[in-house]
């Protein structure tokens, strides 16, 4: 059995790493497979060369073959029913707003959403006759407002007329209306939420404090069933619906909601995801893999196909979706059937508007690289993306997130993650502003106004053209990417155009000067993109004597 297999990996991705001469996991590797195998969300940062492709590549491969061949099998889960009395009371992972949050256990919620209240109800209600109680704790700073709702309700609980709200500023609220009740609370309070079904009667209490009547129900409600219900914003908040026993029991004849006798108690009816289908659609992808880059996008549609070549019966489908190859090319590979879509987000973004791309059945997102995707400005597409792709699949399903980055400490990915993800277990092996002792950094800036020597490199070599043909042919086809290429740029002129092909010119000099004035024998350098590499390379074997190059 290798390493991978003792992580809970299949026997056929173990043969695969070990045709790669992985013999251990590497540490971001040991602790995102058994995070992302377990179910959870995950937020991972490290080196490059760390293994971090493999660490959610492998997992992925796992779940999605599973899942397939359940499929294959005829085991796909389906809805049972079972007595009220073995299933626990908890908030209801398929109603719920689309910011909203719920820990595994259906016991905490949270909601990151700076501005907006999204709400959830709780999986089972209760109706008719009799006295009951639950308890809510805020575990963390934040409003939100906590009460009973009937089905018809909003999840903006206490915005409309069919649910009842006390929030954290000291107002009961029913049917947009706010008024002065009990106390406000905040941090590590416990609120009381009380129903008489029989006096058609709701109050609340503060840490074991009873306030007075806060609501009569109103007689077109009588015969409606209520459920618990929470609406928060930028909070978190956890319940006690009776398993384990209050922080404040009850009196006067109350009940836990989960004892209410089960003539009482009224099961939600809200599902999510989508309908079972008996033939999933051919172009419906199980996982989405968004790089920034194409040769990202290649390097890991590489990998996947490494992992892969052992699972079989099924076989996993995996397409490669970038630009600067035919669309048509790639809507033939799609339309024979795709399990994983590893792409870049043009193509991505064409191929779902037009409906090449179904995400229906999409039970990964993944962003790698997410810094370099937000600071690329697709936040907008992940964000449409994201809203798509059903929270909860129709066998029951969670949606799971990774996102990878350079460091999770940037602030717009950790408010991506607040945001979209479900509490993820964060694997940071960078941690922040992090350099080892042993890394010098040199910063060495370029100023093409006081450094001239991009106006006389290699000008002996055009020696017989006249200086609009020299500055044309130097610029575009010798060194630079041809950004500038239609841009009419003169020597000696400050115009930002000529400016910035001159810094172009000096990076490869100040390459070569800094090669040469300490004495590299070996070094990596890296560019931002493959046509930045070829020029660079060119640039070094063409004015280099005597040294070894590889690029």
């Amino acid at each position: 059995m290798t390493a991978f297999e003792e992580m809970g990996m299949l026997p056929e991705l173990g043969r695969a790493v070990e045709d790669l001469d992985w013999t251990l996991p590497t540490d971001v590797q040991a602790e995102a497979i058994p995070a992302v195998l377990g179910g959870g969300d995950v937020l991972m940062a490290a080196e490059t060369g760390s293994g971090k492709t493999g660490a959610f590549c492998l997992p992925v491969l796992q779940i999605v073959w599973e899942a397939m061949k359940d499929q294959q099998l005829g085991k796909t889960s389906k809805t049972r029913d079972v007595p009220i009395k073995e299933v626990d009371w908890t908030l209801n992972m398929f109603d719920r707003g689309s910011a909203m949050a719920i820990q595994p256990d259906g016991l905490l919620c949270q909601s990151r959403h700076p501005t907006e209240w999204h709400g959830s109800r709780c999986t089972f209600g209760v109706a008719g006759k009799g006295k009951y109680y639950y308890e809510a704790t805020v575990t963390d700073d934040g409003l939100c407002r906590i009460g009973w709702s009937t089905p018809a309700a909003s999840l903006d609980l206490g915005t409309d007329r069919q649910g009842f709200g006390f929030g954290g500023t000291g107002k009961k609220s029913f049917g947009k209306q706010f008024d002065d009740y009990g106390e406000t609370f905040t941090l590590h309070d416990t609120i009381g939420c009380f129903i008489n079904l029989d006096k058609k009667e709701i109050t609340y209490s503060k840490n074991g404090k009873v306030f007075p009547k806060a609501f009569d129900i109103p007689r077109d409600l009588h015969n409606s069933a209520f459920f618990p219900a929470v609406v928060i914003k930028n909070a978190e908040i956890s319940f006690n619906f009776g398993a384990t026993p209050f922080k404040h029991p009850p009196t006067d004849g109350y009940v836990g909601v989960n004892a209410a006798p089960e003539d009482n108690v009224v099961k939600s009816t809200m599902s999510g995801g989508p309908a079972p289908s008996a033939a999933p659609k051919k172009n419906a992808p199980m996982c989405i893999i968004i790089e920034p880059t194409r040769e990202l996008a290649e390097q890991t549609h590489a990998q996947i196909d490494n992992f892969k070549k052992y699972l079989e019966s099924p076989n996993i489908r995996n397409v490669l979706v970038i630009g600067s190859v035919p669309a048509r090319d790639q809507q033939t590979e799609i339309s024979k059937g795709v399990d994983i879509i590893t792409g870049t987000p043009g193509r991505l973004e064409d191929f779902i508007s037009t409906g090449t791309l179904d995400l229906s059945q999409v039970r990964f997102f993944v962003l790698d690289e997410a810094d370099g995707l937000l600071s690329g400005g697709y936040i907008s597409l992940i964000e449409r993306m994201h809203r798509q792709i059903p929270k909860v699949t129709h066998d029951g399903k969670r949606l799971q997130m990774i996102v990878c980055s350079a460091t999770l400490h940037n602030k717009d990915v950790k408010k991506l993650a607040d945001k979209m993800m479900h509490f993820p277990q964060w694997v940071d092996l960078k941690g922040q502003d992090s350099v080892p002792d042993t890394v010098h950094h040199v910063v060495v800036p370029i100023d093409p106004k006081t450094d001239r020597r991009w106006m006389r490199l290699k000008q002996h070599v055009m020696v017989g053209f006249n200086e609009r043909f020299f500055w044309s042919f130097f610029f575009v086809d010798e060194v630079t990417d041809g950004i500038h290429a239609r841009d009419d740029l003169r020597p000696g002129s400050d115009a930002p155009e000529t400016l910035s092909e001159a810094v172009k010119i000096l990076k490869g000099e100040y390459v070569l000067q800094a090669i040469r004035q300490h004495k590299m024998d070996r070094c990596l350098i890296f560019c931002r993109t493959k046509v930045d590499c070829d020029n660079l390379e060119s640039y070094l074997v063409q004015t280099s004597k005597g040294m070894s190059i590889g690029l």
